[in-house]
């Protein structure tokens, strides 16, 4: 980077040899300088610039309450209004570890209350981190989850804030994201789509295969189909 800065490379120095258990003493003793505290010269974690950086967590259960707590802050801080979005399920015929629904079924239609369960369970009661309810608002920031389109920077891992987004109904007559628009936040190169300002990039939504867990623990084979992204106050060690 051109702008560099001396603690920049100290940093990304120390970065690499955590990698590999190889930090030196001059590592520790800058590590130990960035340690958030109340003296005069430590970093201040309630520090504007700090309020809304994602935290990195150990276990998807801690990113999805951090995100959860996270969106009803943000939208209470910024005089905005949460909307909820979610995802259209259809059940699949994979075999889960536990039986769930009579195997003699002949559709793929979810009941009432197993589809209102299955959207109050945070993105990690599906292995593929699939959300079945996302909860939205205006300049909330948000992680790309799938490699929409590398040429225009809607990569998994990027990271972006909502602009808007556009609605249908679904077959249950939930309102779900037909489009979400979202502005990427510093992308390796500026993007201009036609028709929309710049940076600013449509996700669209994706039927994904996934397995879900309810709160019994049972699991349930599912075909769900959502935009996939997921708010970004918290990520977990992987995902960083």
């Amino acid at each position: 980077q051109a702008t560099q800065t001396v603690e920049d490379t100290q940093l990304r120095t120390a970065l690499e040899n955590m990698r590999y258990k190889a930090c030196t003493p001059d590592d520790i003793a800058f590590l130990r300088t960035r340690i958030a505290g109340r003296g005069p010269n430590d970093p201040k974690l309630a520090q504007k610039r700090f309020r809304n950086v994602s935290i990195i967590t150990a276990r998807n259960a801690q990113r999805d309450k951090i995100n959860e707590l996270g969106c009803e802050r943000f939208a209470v801080e910024n005089g905005q209004t949460l909307h909820s979005f979610y995802s259209i399920d259809r059940q699949k015929g994979g075999r889960p570890k536990k039986t769930l629904i009579d195997p003699v079924r002949k559709s793929n239609v979810i009941a009432p209350h197993l589809q209102r369960i299955l959207w109050d369970q945070p993105p990690a009661s599906s292995n593929k981190h699939v959300a079945g309810k996302l909860t939205l608002c205006v300049s909330l920031p948000v992680m790309l989850k799938h490699n929409d389109a590398t040429e225009c920077c809607i990569t998994k891992g990027a990271e972006a804030t909502v602009v808007s987004w556009q609605t249908a109904k679904g077959p249950e007559g939930q309102t779900v994201l037909d489009t979400l628009f979202v502005k990427l936040k510093d992308p390796p190169k500026t993007v201009k789509i036609e028709g929309l300002p710049e940076n600013v990039v449509p996700i669209t939504r994706h039927t994904t295969a996934t397995m879900c867990t309810l709160p019994n623990d049972d699991e349930i084979s599912l075909s769900r189909d959502q935009v996939l992204v997921l708010p970004n106050f918290a990520m977990t060690d992987y995902s960083s």
